[in-house]
């Protein structure tokens, strides 16, 4: 059966005759919804009714070149994608050789590795801000390793200068999140490097660059320089972010290629790879235009979320992230399930009693969370 005959078969109704000779995205949107795509609250929601503002996705959704790059990838699913062609994109996108760039399931699959690496054959501690992305603190209590953490400063600034002192000879891995989640706060780079060139060379540092996209000052540098740089330095990245791939699971590190070799061997290689996260990759890193509206979107967001919420008599931290965090005070406990009877969705910000924690959505999304928030706070 031939590619056509596949799909007017898969498509129920008349539909299907207009698929022939039709772009790719429309045959997905086909395939998956119908002779027409349909309005919804959200972007990839299955409930349309739904404000979804709690774990940082990408309110656009993927790129439409990603989702073309799917529709004509899901013919071959029957082959196992054992090739390095998002390594060799990343290298190119980001000029660095492509032996210092190691690919997981998403950047939770490198913050495993790192973990696994650091701790595989010895004991000792990890050094990491608080309240800070707990990935890798989680990883390190479920190894039986000893977890410092060290307080944020009064700015909700990381405090480098106590990290440099918790560290000891026991240390064997510093975590730093950059911009930071869930205070949303950039260190000064400088100043960033001066702290990775004073841990010792055997401490592996991770510097997560999750939200490193919607940084407000264009000319922020990345600390991929300090990791090809030094050999115990990662920079981890991911797509759930700015490219609105969260749902395939793409993420990757930056490392000198001898700390790639050493993380890879926690890793599961090849097996890791999946066919169709790839092509939505590639397709997504081509279009740098999708993310680009997407940091337009998201400063947009922030701003009206951060001028409504004063309005109300709040004060939210200015972040450098793709949410909003704001101090609500004892009764969020109360506020998170009242949102949710409304059909608005948001979060605890974590280890921070009291704040929550806001994705910047579209703007009805946005909105809605405001109309909602508002309700509650004059009840």
């Amino acid at each position: 059966m031939n590619r056509r005959h596949f799909i007017r078969r898969t498509v129920a109704g008349g539909a299907g005759l207009t698929l022939i000779g039709s772009p790719a995205w429309e045959v997905a949107a086909q395939i998956v919804g119908g002779s027409s795509l349909r309005h919804v609250q959200g972007v990839g929601l299955d409930d349309p009714e739904l404000v979804e503002l709690s774990i940082n996705e990408n309110a656009l959704g993927p790129s439409r070149l990603a989702i073309e790059q799917v529709a004509r990838r899901m013919f071959g699913m029957n082959r196992y994608p054992f090739h390095d062609q998002l390594e060799q994109a990343l290298a190119t996108h980001h000029d660095v050789p492509v032996d210092t760039i190691l690919t997981g399931v998403g950047s939770s699959e490198l913050l495993n590795m790192v973990a696994l690496a650091a701790y595989f054959d010895r004991g000792g501690n990890t050094v990491t801000a608080v309240p800070s992305y707990p990935d890798v603190a989680r990883r390190t209590t479920t190894l039986g390793r000893e977890l410092r953490r060290v307080p944020l400063k009064a700015d909700f600034g990381i405090d480098l200068e106590a990290m440099s002192r918790a560290l000891d000879a026991e240390t064997r891995l510093v975590f730093i999140c950059n911009p930071n989640n869930p205070t949303g706060q950039l260190l000064d780079a400088a100043g960033l490097r001066r702290f990775v060139e004073s841990v010792p060379p055997d401490v592996i540092v991770v510097i997560d660059e999750a939200y490193i996209h919607f940084v407000d000052d264009p000319a922020y540098p990345s600390a991929i320089a300090l990791a090809l740089a030094r050999d115990n330095v990662v920079v981890t990245r991911t797509f759930s972010k700015a490219y609105g791939l969260g749902g395939v699971r793409v993420g990757y590190g930056i490392a000198r290629p001898d700390l790639v070799k050493r993380l890879a061997r926690f890793g599961l290689g090849n097996l890791n790879k999946n066919a169709l996260s790839i092509a939505a990759a590639l397709g997504a890193l081509t279009d740098q235009d999708h993310v680009r509206r997407t940091v337009e979107v998201v400063r947009e967001g922030k701003a009206y979320l951060h001028a409504k919420l004063k309005e109300m008599g709040f004060e939210p931290l200015k972040t450098q992230t793709i949410f909003v965090t704001v101090d609500v005070g004892p009764s969020l406990q109360t506020w998170l399930p009242l949102l949710r009877e409304r059909k608005v969705k948001v979060r605890q910000a974590f280890d921070m009693d009291g704040y929550m924690r806001i994705t910047a959505g579209l703007p009805r999304e946005n909105e809605a969370f405001i109309a909602a928030f508002r309700a509650i706070a004059e009840r």
